[in-house]
């Protein structure tokens, strides 16, 4: 990967679940559907009709879509992943332990090398096993030694350049794991919408009153949602979810918001609502997809 592809990505040991304030907040695909189907339904999807954000749309709607996890990390993304179908819990768990490293990466280049190399190293402690399993199963390479020699690289101090190129190389071999799933379109939206909410309860998880206070998680909520859109970008070349695709793309947008400067040691918390509103969003629009 590329220095600027890097800052495209500038989006733990086990963090102790922690319950959330917002925990009933109104962000997920099933709410006063039933009492205004049409407003809402129009307005989570599109973003509403006043141009106003998606926070906005699904606060002003007094929404209760899905009750947020109150358990954040590992803990949270393997509860969605499981609830996911087969093949799309599959290419969901490879974009998850993609988006890690990613954020490791970017740590990296912001200086803050410890945290790197603590990242890289999650995936490992927390779902390879699983994952290998799952790689067996599809018959993919395993791309443990990549990843290991991505971690070498930071450990050992290696220039950016090198790091950039481990990372590729990693990539690579996980972009080739799910090529066998790519005509799997349903497989696919619905891995994108697990991702986008993994981002969400990372973000969430990542922040105590208004605070950042694990920098690792914040990084990969915005990795998270940087592969989301990745994914996005490449569903608009198939008919069947290019109109889907196109719009969970503008819903991405919102995401934005919720991250500043991504160089910044000490990045500036917002509301964990933006992001879960995002999910909700993505959620409804993914479920069009048939």
């Amino acid at each position: 990967m590329t220095n600027s592809a890097i800052t495209l990505a500038q989006p733990k040991p086990t963090r102790a679940v922690q319950p959330r304030a917002w925990r009933s907040l109104a962000l997920g695909a099933a709410v006063t559907l039933a009492a205004a189907p049409a407003f809402a339904a129009g307005a989570l999807a599109t973003g509403g009709n006043d141009g106003g954000s998606a926070v906005d749309i699904a606060r002003d709607m007094g929404a209760q879509l899905w009750t947020v996890q109150t358990e954040g990390g590992e803990a949270g993304e393997a509860g969605l992943i499981e609830g996911a179908t087969d093949d799309a819990a599959y290419l969901a768990q490879l974009t998850i332990v993609e988006g890690h490293l990613i954020a490791a990466a970017v740590l990296f280049a912001n200086g803050q090398k410890d945290e790197a190399i603590e990242l890289s190293h999650h995936p490992e402690a927390e779902m390879m096993d699983d994952m290998r399993a799952q790689l067996a199963i599809h018959k993919a390479a395993d791309f443990t030694p990549l990843m290991k020699a991505f971690s070498d690289a930071m450990e050992s101090g290696a220039p950016i350049d090198a790091v950039n190129t481990a990372l590729a190389d990693f990539r690579s071999s996980v972009a080739l794991a799910k090529a066998d799933e790519a005509a799997e379109l349903k497989a696919r939206v619905e891995a994108l919408v697990v991702v986008v909410k993994a981002a969400a309860e990372e973000y969430a998880g990542s922040i105590e009153g208004d605070v950042v206070t694990n920098v690792m998680a914040f990084h990969e909520a915005h990795a998270f949602l940087t592969l989301a859109r990745e994914e996005a970008a490449a569903l608009q070349s198939q008919e069947l979810t290019k109109a889907a695709s196109g719009r969970i793309l503008e819903a991405l947008v919102a995401g934005d918001e919720a991250f500043g400067d991504l160089a910044a040691t000490q990045p500036v918390a917002q509301d964990p609502a933006i992001l879960h509103a995002v999910a909700a969003r993505v959620e409804l629009i993914g479920a069009s997809v048939r």
